[in-house]
């Protein structure tokens, strides 16, 4: 009896209760020093997926590796595609295949930083990836907008608020 009070009391000082966190942060950031990055000729290559109906095909049967590119859906119905040969580039489209924003990685290695921009070329957000299955997302002035963790994005409360069908690369 002694051995299992001693067991009970041990596992109630040393377990701490599970608890709840709220995600808080923010980056410092310079927007001048990336607007000047993106060039609208090439932008306007991206502007419409011209596989739309081949990478929705596929998306709906399972398949998201191609010869040239991974495919990857997300809960809202939009899709993303990152291109083998220029792999710091990822292009996020509507179902129907027109350029929603794109996103540029400052490096292929972890931890990076990202950029996601808009159509026109304008700054969407900022994101830091920890690791290919880890990043957060700040707005330009700063502010943390969302957690990506695996396939799950949350919001700075740890509500769920969009998912992915896998990490992209």
């Amino acid at each position: 009896m002694k051995k299992v009070l001693l067991l009970i009391f041990t596992l109630f000082f040393f377990i701490s209760p599970i608890q709840a966190q709220i995600l808080t942060g923010e980056v410092n950031f310079n927007e001048e020093n990336y607007i000047s990055e993106v060039k609208t000729d090439f932008i306007k290559n991206y502007y419409f997926d011209k596989n739309n109906k081949e990478n929705a095909n596929t998306l709906k049967a399972g398949i998201k590796e191609f010869k040239d590119r991974t495919v990857f859906n997300f809960s809202d119905g939009s899709y993303g595609i990152k291109y083998y040969d220029d792999p710091l580039y990822s292009w996020y489209y509507s179902e129907d295949g027109k350029l929603i924003n794109f996103t540029k990685r400052e490096s292929e290695k972890y931890p990076c930083k990202t950029v996601k921009y808009k159509p026109n070329g304008s700054i969407a957000n900022i994101g830091y990836l920890v690791s290919q299955k880890e990043s957060y997302i700040y707005s330009p002035n700063g502010k943390l907008i969302a957690h990506w963790l695996n396939q799950f994005c949350y919001d700075k409360y740890g509500n769920i608020i969009m998912t992915r069908s896998e990490v992209p690369d």
